[in-house]
């Protein structure tokens, strides 16, 4: 057995985690979310997204603050609304479209709730 230096800058649990979120799945998720790549990364392990920062150009609005395109590659949808609303900033469904009428059905259970007395 030979030993060897490993590349500069290699991370190998960034490489593990990063090869676990873009496994094949049911899903391929794509969303664009207000907010910096470090504080999206701070909220979805590596081993389920992969964020990347969005030039200017990128964000769907002229709004304050940098946007992020978030990747993920999951077997079923129904527990990605909750998360996209736990991270309390302002997204954009890229795909799939599925996801975009389960998010919709969350807000409105969310406000059906918020209303009763």
């Amino acid at each position: 057995p030979g030993a060897f230096d490993p590349p500069a800058g290699f991370d190998p649990a960034e490489r593990v985690l990063s090869g676990i979120a873009s496994a094949p799945h049911r899903y391929e998720v794509s969303v664009r979310l207000q907010g910096t790549a470090e504080y999206v990364r701070s909220r979805l392990p590596a081993g389920i997204a992969i964020v990347e920062e969005l030039p200017s150009e990128g964000a769907p609005d002229p709004g304050p603050g940098p946007w992020c395109r978030v990747g993920m590659r999951v077997e079923r949808l129904d527990w990605l609304p909750a998360v996209l609303a736990s991270l309390d900033r302002p997204f954009v469904i890229e795909r799939p479209g599925e996801l975009r009428e389960l998010v919709a059905r969350f807000a409105a259970r969310l406000t059906e709730s918020a209303r009763r007395r």
